[in-house]
C-alpha cells in the first residue's frame, strides 16, 4: 500500500484508538478529507484501504510483541 496522507491518517487512527470500527473511520474521512462516502464506489474503495491498513498495523503490533 502506498503511504499517502490518507493512508497515514487511517493507520494513525487504528494505532491510537484501541477499538474503532470501519464506519467510524469512514465518518472521520468524510469530515476531515471531504470524501463523498455516500457514493458506493468511494465507500468500497476506502473500505478495502481500511482493511489493508488494519492488517499492516496489526502485523506491526505482533512484531513488536514478539521482540
Amino acid at each position: 500500500m502506498k503511504e499517502t496522507r490518507i493512508v497515514k491518517y487511517i493507520k494513525g487512527i487504528i494505532r491510537n484508538h484501541r477499538y474503532v470500527t470501519t464506519e467510524d473511520i469512514m465518518l472521520l474521512l468524510e469530515r476531515y478529507y471531504g470524501l463523498p462516502i455516500k457514493v458506493p464506489s468511494v465507500y468500497y474503495k476506502y473500505k478495502k484501504v481500511i482493511k489493508v491498513c488494519r492488517q499492516e498495523v496489526y502485523k506491526e503490533r505482533r512484531k513488536r510483541k514478539d521482540v
